[in-house]
């Protein structure tokens, strides 16, 4: 459910600003809003250290992978190891520009050889002048040498002639002079090349000795974190000449617990009701078995808004149910069940992956459901299956009938959902009308696409009574907008009926990518002895690309069924933010809470 707020506007004394909002943080119960944040420096130069110690982080944990890094031994903090690492970095940039220009610079001198070019200034004080030409051989044919002067052709390629001219005298000519960098050979190039190579590798070892210091680097990241949002507060609060204001929002429950510490500390609240049209952050309250929708959301960045209703509960069991009906093959259910328990055990001592890998076990568990029941195993029927959704006559046109079920249901319970919460009688009524229009439209889908025959008096008996349901309680007669709206508001409900048959098509095309990889790894397999390897492999691309597809589909379309057709039947535009409470930051969380204070 949605945690209901209170708006809060907690006064203090001035010089008591530092110690408010360390009490505050401490507390963790209150989400700081400020129309205006000052910029300050201390700010600003918090948010450059964060920005390059995140890329630091980045940098160590992409260097080596975990299990290659060697044991933390280093005794200093984590801005100290911070310094050091962004020092190393800098100068890795650095010399990788410095090694990148000087091969750019080598390429451009491998056509003339390794020379010095003081050599060439020093043959110019003695009167002998050397330049170097580049020309098209078409040119080199025609050019006719000044008089006194040699020519010496040093190399060719299809299009190009480097040449060098040589006189006792200075000399002209109409070709175009070579552009070549100032003071440097081929030799002392790899010279420099060979130094930096050395000192790249030195710095290299260094950050993968740094790697294993991540955990303190990311504890300081954490104080930093704290330290911004601190200084944010700060620089967002009103001031009324020796008293500041902070505002912000505070969940129904924990406002006993900041007024018993305003009693301590010696504040002023002022504890309001949002008003209707203010921006109130989104505080779920979910108990534990409904936790594991969580991660799907913030994958996704959305979340409901304050006054919205709290679909987590809908949305778990109908992903779940969509992910085993797109991916529908036991093997790949076995795969990823495989998959997850792995993780489970690697990432055991890790709290933020509990929920992420609950839910991806729920998932794997739902594929091999799924797929036993159509008897679908890596393409073939190796399990028997139900008949229901394994008989060639019938299989396609049942698995579509029940898709349309799905979407019917789904987005039936939207509508009941509205219906409760709405408090107005009328409401109740035009919520009640468009079920019996979306069930109108489940026949007619059912009639077109799975079972033609004729339409049944069932269905126009909802489409009359839900129409005149809909009209009378769910159009408001005085927008013309809405009311020109109506005809398009009952086509889309069709539309988003018969949208669900994507469950049907997406399922089908994962199964016959399969059967054919499988068909043409057996085919390729029989074509000669040893081929038998070659018919492995295809087959096991096919599977890994299909595996792939599956897990788009998914994120496509059973993401989609959720976060839109069923929206937009329970009402949710998901234009809510999550509840960001200023508070202390830990190393560890919860498994109750979440960083987003998510409960």
């Amino acid at each position: 459910m949605i945690v209901p707020m209170k708006k809060i506007s907690l006064l203090c004394l001035k010089n008591e600003q530092g110690a408010t909002l360390e009490a505050i943080s401490s507390l963790g119960v209150m989400h700081v809003i400020a129309e205006k944040v000052a910029d300050s420096t201390d700010r600003q130069a918090v948010a450059a250290r964060l920005a390059q110690l995140e890329r630091v982080i980045d940098f160590l944990k992409n260097a080596l992978p975990p299990e290659a890094a060697p044991p933390a031994t280093d005794s200093r903090d984590g801005e100290q190891i911070f310094l050091e690492a962004w020092e190393l970095i800098g100068r890795r940039d650095g010399l990788e520009k410095e090694l990148e220009n000087g091969r750019r610079q080598g390429v451009q001198l491998f056509p003339w050889g390794d020379f010095s070019p003081e050599l060439l200034a020093g043959l110019a004080e003695r009167n002998i002048f050397v330049r170097l030409f580049e020309c098209s051989p078409r040119e080199f044919e025609t050019f006719t040498a000044p008089e006194g002067v040699v020519v010496k052709e040093i190399s060719r390629t299809k299009s190009t002639v480097h040449l060098a001219l040589v006189g006792d005298a200075p000399f002209e000519t109409a070709l175009t002079p070579a552009q070549l960098p100032d003071k440097v050979s081929l030799s002392s190039l790899a010279r420099r090349e060979s130094e930096i190579v050395g000192e790249l590798t030195e710095i290299n070892s260094r950050l993968e000795t740094l790697g294993a210091e991540l955990p303190k680097l990311r504890c300081w990241q954490q104080q930093l974190t704290e330290q911004a949002q601190l200084f944010k507060a700060r620089d967002g609060m009103t001031a009324f000449d020796e008293i500041i204001m902070l505002r912000g929002f505070v969940p129904a429950p924990e406002v006993p617990n900041l007024q018993q510490a305003a009693l301590k500390e010696g504040w002023a609240l002022l504890i309001e009701d949002p008003a209707a049209d203010e921006q109130v952050p989104t505080l779920i309250k979910l108990p534990k078995a409904l936790k594991l929708v969580q991660p799907l959301f913030q994958f996704l960045g959305i979340s409901p808004g304050y006054r919205e209703v709290d679909a987590s509960a809908a949305v778990l069991v109908f992903f779940t149910i969509y992910f085993g009906i797109i991916v529908g093959d036991a093997g790949y259910g076995l795969i990823f069940l495989t998959a997850t328990l792995a993780a489970f055990f690697k990432l055991r001592h890790n709290p933020k992956a509990k929920q992420p890998l609950r839910l991806g076990f729920t998932c794997s568990i739902a594929t091999i459901v799924w797929g036993c029941l159509s008897g679908n195993f890596f393409g073939t029927a190796l399990i028997p299956g139900i008949k229901w959704l394994t008989d060639e006559a019938v299989k396609n046109a049942n698995m579509q009938v029940f898709c349309f079920l799905l979407a019917v249901i789904q987005m039936s319970l939207g509508h009941i959902w509205q219906a409760l919460v709405c408090g107005n009688w009328r409401k109740v009524i035009g919520n009640f009308g468009w079920m019996l229009v979306l069930w109108g439209n489940c026949i007619l889908a059912i009639r077109m696409v799975a079972y033609p025959g004729d339409f049944p008096h069932f269905m126009y008996y909802c489409y009359g009574a839900g129409a005149a349901m809909v009209l009378f309680g769910a159009v408001n007669w005085r927008d013309i907008g809405e009311v020109f709206n109506i005809p398009f508001s009952f086509i889309n409900s069709f539309v988003d009926v018969l949208s669900y048959i994507r469950l049907f098509a997406v399922g089908m095309a994962g199964y016959y990518i399969a059967w054919s990889f499988n068909l043409m790894g057996t085919q390729v397999g029989n074509l000669f002895p040893g081929a038998l390897a070659f018919g492995i492999l295809i087959m096991l691309f096919g599977h890994l690309l299909n595996l792939s597809l599956c897990l788009m589909s998914v994120l496509v379309h059973g993401v989609r069924l959720n976060t839109l057709e069923f929206a937009n039947h329970i009402g949710l535009s998901w234009s809510g933010f999550e509840f960001n409470p200023l508070k202390k930051i830990t190393n560890t969380t919860t498994e109750g809470e979440d960083n987003h204070g998510n409960e």
